[in-house]
C-alpha cells in the first residue's frame, strides 16, 4: 500500500455523526449531498457501530483518542503506540494507515505539562468542546494550538452549537450578521460562520437537512456579501470583533 500524504486539506466544517443511531447512514448519505466532506464517525459504540467498516478502507484520514488516560504516563504510551501508524513511522507494515493524529476532552495542563512537544508525539489534532461553560470558549488551549507553528495543531470543536444556544440566539453580532447578509441567515448559520473565523474547525451534527445545506453555504454567502458591499464589510468587521471579543 502506498503511504499517503498529509497534506490533504482538514475541511473547515465536518459532519458528525453522534448519536444518530439508525438515522447515521442516511444522515451521513444527506450530508454529503449537502456538501460536507469531512465525517467525525464517534467511533464509540453507544454511536456508531462500525464493524467490518475497517476491513473496507486503506486507512483513516485522523484517529483521534477520546480523552486522555488516568495518568500522564499512560496517555503518553498511547499516543506512542498510535504514532507508529502515522506516515512517518519507521514501521513499513504501519505506517500510513493513519494520516493525524488526535486528542479530545483535554485541558492545557495535559497538554503542557503531561506531555511532550507536539511533534514528539505526532499530535496534530485537538478536540474539545466550544463552549461558554467549558472553561470560556476553551481560550487557553485554542490559543495554545494556534501558537504551535513548529508542528500545527488544527482546533476543532464540538458542542458549539448546542452548548451555546443562550448566546448565539441573543448576541447583538450574531443578529447583525444573520439579519445583514442579502437573503438572510439564520442565527445557527451566522453563529457556524463566526466561529470558523476564529480558525475552529466546526463538527456541525444537525440531522436537518435544509440545516446542513445553509450551514455549507454559509460562510461563501458571507464572504460574497463582505467582498461585493462595502457596508458588507464593515458589518463583517463590527460582528467578527464582537465575536472575538466574547469568546478571545
Amino acid at each position: 500500500m502506498a503511504t499517503p500524504e498529509t497534506t490533504a486539506e482538514m475541511p473547515p466544517m465536518m459532519y458528525g455523526t453522534a448519536w444518530k443511531k439508525e438515522r447515521t447512514a442516511d444522515l451521513v448519505y444527506e450530508a454529503i449531498k449537502a456538501g460536507f466532506r469531512g465525517i467525525d464517525t464517534a467511533a464509540m459504540k453507544r454511536h456508531y457501530d462500525e464493524a467490518l467498516t475497517g476491513e473496507g478502507i486503506p486507512y483513516l484520514d485522523a484517529l483521534v483518542l477520546h480523552s486522555p488516560y488516568p495518568t500522564p504516563h499512560e496517555t503518553l504510551l498511547a499516543l506512542h503506540t498510535l504514532q507508529s501508524y502515522l506516515p512517518s513511522s519507521a514501521d513499513p507494515s504501519r505506517a500510513g494507515q493513519v494520516r493525524r493524529l488526535g486528542l479530545s476532552n483535554v485541558t492545557l495542563p495535559a497538554l503542557v505539562e503531561a506531555l511532550p512537544p507536539p511533534a514528539a508525539t505526532g499530535l496534530s489534532i485537538v478536540q474539545n468542546r466550544f463552549c461558554a461553560a467549558e472553561h470560556a470558549f476553551d481560550r487557553a488551549v485554542r490559543a495554545w494550538c494556534a501558537a504551535q507553528q513548529q508542528s500545527p495543531v488544527a482546533y476543532q470543536g464540538f458542542w458549539t452549537l448546542t452548548g451555546n444556544r443562550g448566546v448565539w440566539d441573543a448576541a447583538w453580532f450574531v443578529r447583525a450578521l444573520a439579519d445583514g447578509v442579502p437573503g438572510g441567515l439564520s442565527r445557527a448559520a451566522a453563529w457556524y460562520v463566526l466561529v470558523r473565523s476564529a480558525g475552529v474547525v466546526v463538527l456541525n451534527g444537525t440531522g436537518d437537512v435544509a440545516h446542513m445545506r445553509e450551514d455549507q453555504g454559509a460562510w461563501e454567502r458571507v464572504a460574497a456579501w463582505r467582498a461585493g458591499e462595502e457596508e458588507g464589510a464593515r458589518v463583517w468587521e463590527r460582528c467578527v470583533a464582537g465575536f472575538r471579543e466574547l469568546v478571545g
